[in-house]
């Protein structure tokens, strides 16, 4: 067994490192020199496409990270299958910087899409795995945060069938993710018992 919050240590830092790089995409060009307030204007408008992207990621990022602390005893202990579905998630979020930076640069283009739906979905996958295997006393609690792993899921997978018909419209799929939280409360509503 391990103890648990040497892994939410370490899940902390993994995401406030992501979390920081994605920022890091967002630059002026090398040797940018403006000459006018017109042209810094310019060169900033440039920048919004990169934007979206950032703000995204971010967003999944924080969405992910929020699900995972809610309500996790510090103290616990974790079976090694979980510790390593725990760094395959690990893994997946230090790489949204990267498919972030593929979307903002080639958003236009179906294989950036794929890149960062494939990225999601992954996360989507080891999220639905941790669920399984999280510990007796926190299983109902990870269990609430299926709406973000269902939305996870739907996104990419519509962000990619988008890719094939009109690509530069496919990354609006992922603002799905935003209806992840109340799609679990709907969920957990249904599983609640009625009151008597």
């Amino acid at each position: 067994m391990y103890p648990r919050h040497r892994l939410d240590g370490l899940a902390d830092a993994i995401y406030g490192v992501a979390m920081t790089l994605l920022v890091l995409e967002i630059r002026l060009p090398e040797g940018f020199a403006p000459r006018t307030d017109q042209d810094l204007i310019n060169a900033l408008s440039a920048l919004a496409p990169k934007f979206w992207p950032y703000v995204l990621s971010f967003a999944v990022l924080g969405a992910r990270w929020r699900a995972i602390v809610k309500d996790r005893p510090a103290h616990a202990e974790v079976s090694r299958s979980y510790v390593s579905w725990w760094l395959v998630h690990l893994l997946l979020i230090t790489l949204i910087p990267f498919s972030s930076m593929i979307m903002g640069n080639y958003a236009s283009l179906a294989p950036a899409v794929w890149v960062y739906a494939g990225n999601l979905a992954g996360l989507s996958i080891a999220g639905w795995r941790l669920a399984v295997l999280a510990p007796a006393e926190e299983r109902e609690k990870v269990g609430e945060n299926r709406g973000g792993v269902i939305m996870l899921l739907v996104s990419a997978a519509l962000a990619v069938a988008l890719s094939f018909q009109h690509t530069p419209y496919a990354s609006l799929a992922f603002v799905l993710n935003a209806f992840g939280q109340p799609l679990s409360r709907v969920l957990d509503r249904k599983k609640a018992p009625a009151p008597v």
